[in-house]
């Protein structure tokens, strides 16, 4: 990438483009050839009559700028302008992006795509190749990195949804451990200590540097619901017990009619300590 001022441009080879507007200038501005006069009998018919509309020998000025400037503007368009790029050392290498993409990581979703979004822009100035896994979805016997460009995963981006369920951190490992690739990791962690944690962890620092991205707020969850005395009872969960927190716990389902809707609702409070 280079940066001119505040404006940086992710492919300023296309620039030179610019180079060749004196050129293109030139051309638009070239007569076309003279036409052949021969003489035709029945022209006779048409004399006296005017011609209301003329044809300048040569364009004019102010449809030469404007041809001019729209091509200028596409070529810069082209070479990918960013407004106010940052100083950062650019990156190097093959870079992994591995979300946990479990039940944990639903309840901010949304931040997580806008921080991914962040990180492809940046690989993306930096022409890095990304590759994008997700631990909730297990690996298959012959898994293998496909490594591609940001842009295309950005293009992913909206069909991009987290599972239901726990990440499977001991089958990445082992299907990890297998490679002999060496790439830099960015683990959007759910922020939950989960048995084999640790030995994905090592498996990515083998590989290259690490970077976690995780929540700092307290995740929330319904333990599975049981019936008791003809009642539907569940526990609700806290990873941090702080201060004291009223929630609203919501069932959500069809009602008789098959229409999903609210079914019932209750109040929650964790009292200070208490998780």
């Amino acid at each position: 990438m280079s940066v001119f001022g505040s404006i940086g441009f992710l492919s300023p080879w296309l620039l030179l483009g610019l180079l060749g507007l004196p050129l293109l200038l030139w051309l638009l501005r070239v007569a076309p050839p003279a036409p052949l006069r021969l003489a035709f009998p029945a022209v006779t018919l048409l004399l006296g009559l005017k011609d209301r509309e003329n044809t300048p020998e040569r364009t004019p000025w102010w449809l030469l700028v404007l041809r001019m400037l729209a091509i200028a503007a596409a070529i810069i368009a082209f070479a990918q302008p960013i407004l106010n790029p940052t100083d950062r050392v650019a990156g190097k290498g093959p870079l992994l992006i591995a979300m946990d993409a479990s039940w944990a990581s639903a309840q901010n979703w949304d931040l997580r795509q806008d921080k991914l979004e962040e990180v492809l822009r940046l690989a993306e100035q930096d022409a890095r190749t990304v590759a994008l896994i997700k631990l909730s979805t297990p690996p298959k016997a012959d898994t293998r990195l496909g490594f591609d460009s940001a842009a295309t995963w950005t293009a992913k981006l909206e069909s991009l949804k987290p599972n239901a369920w726990e990440p499977h951190y001991e089958a990445w490992t082992r299907a990890l451990a297998a490679t002999n690739t060496g790439f830099e990791t960015v683990w959007f962690s759910d922020g939950l200590r989960r048995e084999g944690r640790d030995e994905l962890g090592d498996v990515f620092t083998n590989a290259g540097d690490v970077h976690v991205v995780q929540p700092d707020t307290t995740l929330l969850a319904l333990r599975p619901v049981r019936i008791e005395n003809g009642q539907l009872l569940s526990v609700a969960i806290r990873s941090q017990n702080g201060q004291e927190s009223p929630i609203v716990a919501t069932a959500i389902g069809p009602d008789p009619a098959g229409i999903t809707r609210v079914l019932a609702k209750t109040d929650v409070v964790f009292a200070v300590g208490q998780d």
